[in-house]
């Protein structure tokens, strides 16, 4: 059976929900915040490989991998070394994130369905890489720490436009530099008013593709035939200008990878991290009652050797 998980921040009404989904066959999910695991949680409180999810024959299971902060299953930590069996409807705590489980298409919570958090409804989702769900986590932290600075965008170097940036704001969407046209950047020193160049934003992020054979694209001194992904850094030669592409949520995510884990205090357990219908005993109130037992009992009991 398919295995879901929606990713959302805990107590964050603002955040987005992101959703996973593995297909049967997988026989283990990795979750943490280093490039190449399953499911990417870009947070500092995240341990570079935080926690595992086994599957053994029809079942699941979740087991922490060490992670400074630990892991939490419906509300009670996991001992390292320790693993615990998953079922529908349970609630993974992680750092500063809550990871829903579901082994059927309906996502729920303990009010029943969940809603989705846009007009799509939730059986349209599309499953999506991971590397392009950590994309869109990074960008919606960087947007909310400052609005506006997270989109991606393009610096002319030289030329009679140095300085201006193009920022590229729209995702899925396409924009044009050239000489002619309604080109979204203008370059007035490209060899030949036909030459351009598309730039293709999606989830995986920006893509230079040519548009005209004239147009003599080079990205980092290599000419590129056809279409290439971007990076942070990369310096585009278009004409006879020179343009460096930045992407804040690559850079993000570079820095999160290589920065130690940030401990955090041990939240208090909540509601949201029980599964639906699940009763739980707290080991304080068994102690207190169990105090009050003995006292009452030492009390009849000294009572009983006073009248006698």
């Amino acid at each position: 059976m398919k295995l879901y998980l929606q990713v959302s921040a805990v107590d964050d009404p603002l955040a987005s929900a992101f959703r996973y989904e593995f297909d049967a066959d997988r026989t283990q999910i990795l979750l943490g915040r280093r490039g190449g695991v399953d499911v990417l949680l870009p947070h500092p409180r995240v341990s570079l490989v935080h926690a595992r999810i086994e599957r053994h024959g029809t079942d699941y299971f979740l087991a922490d991998e060490g992670s400074t902060n630990g892991t939490r299953l419906n509300g009670l930590a996991i001992p390292t070394g320790q693993r615990r069996q998953l079922k529908d409807g349970d609630r993974i705590a992680i750092g500063d994130f809550l990871v829903l489980l579901s082994l059927q298409p309906t996502l729920r919570s303990a009010q029943g369905p969940m809603q989705p958090t846009n007009t799509a409804q939730r059986s349209d989702w599309q499953p999506e890489a991971s590397s392009s769900l950590a994309r869109r986590m990074a960008f919606e932290v960087l947007e909310r720490l400052g609005p506006g600075d997270a989109q991606p965008s393009l610096q002319v170097l030289d030329g009679p436009q140095s300085g201006v940036v193009l920022v590229l704001a729209e995702p899925n969407r396409t924009f044009v530099l050239g000489r002619a046209g309604k080109g979204d950047l203008r370059l007035d020193d490209v060899d030949m008013w036909r030459e351009r160049t598309a730039l293709e934003r999606n989830a995986d992020g920006v893509t230079a593709r040519e548009l005209s054979a004239s147009a003599q694209l080079a990205v980092n001194g290599e000419r590129v035939s056809g279409a290439r992904l971007l990076h942070d850094g990369d310096v585009l030669l278009f004409g006879g200008t020179s343009l460096r592409y930045a992407d804040p949520a690559e850079v993000y995510l570079r820095k999160l990878e290589a920065a130690p884990d940030e401990a955090g205090r041990t939240p208090a357990p909540s509601a949201r991290d029980h599964a639906p219908g699940e009763s739980r005993i707290r080991p304080d109130v068994v102690l207190a009652v169990f105090g009050v037992a003995v006292a009452v009992l030492a009390a009849v009991a000294i009572g009983a050797l006073l009248w006698r």
